[in-house]
Order: structure tokens, then C-alpha cells, then sequence
């Protein structure tokens, strides 16, 4: 059989037993939810652990830790959806492990929480340097890292109880059953007899003339 002579149902159920298809879409609220969840978690404790310091203006407590925490959303939302963008396609393909099952969950979270530890390294920096803020004793190195490894850490303690609760930060990729029995697919599948019988029973009646 050629393939254009192929029927375009088992065409598609080919596809999607390749893995072929779209990705299920970022989930924006959640994205947004998580995104905010791990800055404010990040930026509270090294506010409470750098309380020592100063800038050149001081501000509440509550301003600063909001002030930074808003700087600090759109690495996190980079982090966020950066370790979507790579777990969403492992997690969705065929034979994988699902979307709700843990694996995919834990993954996601470790590698947002490692992604904002990096990213979280300039930032701090680049803090410094906008509203002068002291920098501890030792060197830059010594202090990046131990910044960041307070970043992963605390990413993980918010992300992970966050991810197994509410869910990953994309759609849920709909089983084969569930795409069945969409109302698409079942109009496709209910009007395509019909539209055999049909044919078949014009062609009759042209033939019958």
C-alpha cells in the first residue's frame, strides 16, 4: 500500500505510538506560582542569614525582602521553565514514566532548584552592586558558592512538597483512551462510516442510472 493510500486514523495512531506530537503546554499559573514560591523562599532566608549586612539605604524588612524577592522572579521563572523545557519531553514520550507518577516530579524540582542555585550566584552579585550592600568576609568565590548551595537547598524544601501537591508545571498529556473519547475523535470516528456509506450509496445510484 502507498502511503498516500494509507488512512489518515492509522496514520495518526502510528504517530502517536512513535511519540510523534505536540508537548502538553506550560501551565502559566503554575509557572508563575512556583516562579514566585521559590524566590520568596530563596530571598527570605538569606535576608534572615545576611541580616548583619547593610545596604546604603535600609529598608523594612517586609520592603526589602519584597523588593528583592521581585528581582529575583524572573530567574526563578528561567529556572522553572528551563527545567521544563528539558524533563517535559522525557516525561511525555511513549513507554515513559507519566506525568503523575514521582519521577518526573522530583526531577523537575531538582533541576529548577539547581538551575536558580546558578543562577542565583550572579544575582546576588549583581544585588551588591545596584544597592551597595556589604559583602561578608572571604572571598567572591567562597561566597557564590555558599550562596548557592543555600539556594539549592532551600529550593528543593519549597519546590518538592509544592510539585508532589499541586503537580507539574505543564498540562497533563491525555492517555490514548482519554483522546478516544474526545469529542473531536468521536465525531471523526462516528462520521467516517457514515461518510463510507454515504459515498457507497451514491456511487449505487450512479451506477443504477
Amino acid at each position: 500500500m502507498r502511503d498516500a493510500d494509507r488512512d489518515p486514523a492509522d496514520a495518526a495512531r502510528s504517530a502517536r505510538a512513535n511519540g510523534a506530537g505536540p508537548a502538553p503546554a506550560l501551565h502559566p499559573g503554575r509557572v508563575v506560582a512556583y516562579s514566585w514560591l521559590m524566590a520568596g523562599a530563596v530571598i527570605g532566608v538569606l535576608n534572615l542569614l545576611h541580616a548583619d549586612l547593610h545596604e546604603h539605604h535600609e529598608l523594612p524588612p517586609l520592603v526589602h525582602w519584597l523588593r528583592d524577592g521581585a528581582l529575583a522572579v524572573p530567574l526563578a521563572a528561567i529556572a522553572v521553565v528551563g527545567a521544563a523545557l528539558v524533563v517535559r519531553p522525557r516525561a511525555s514520550g511513549p513507554r515513559r514514566a507519566d506525568d503523575s507518577s514521582i519521577a518526573p516530579r522530583l526531577a523537575w524540582a531538582v533541576l529548577a532548584s539547581l538551575l536558580f542555585a546558578v543562577l542565583s550566584i550572579p544575582g546576588i552579585q549583581l544585588h551588591g552592586l545596584l544597592f551597595g550592600a556589604e559583602e561578608e568576609a572571604g572571598g567572591w568565590l567562597q561566597d557564590a558558592l555558599k550562596d548557592g548551595a543555600i539556594t539549592l537547598a532551600v529550593s528543593l524544601v519549597a519546590l518538592v512538597p509544592a510539585v508532589l501537591v499541586a503537580g507539574l508545571p505543564w498540562r497533563a498529556a491525555r492517555s490514548s483512551h482519554e483522546r478516544a473519547h474526545a469529542p473531536g475523535s468521536s465525531l471523526v470516528a462516528t462520521a467516517g462510516p457514515s461518510a463510507s456509506l454515504a459515498t457507497t450509496g451514491s456511487t449505487h445510484v450512479g451506477g443504477d442510472r
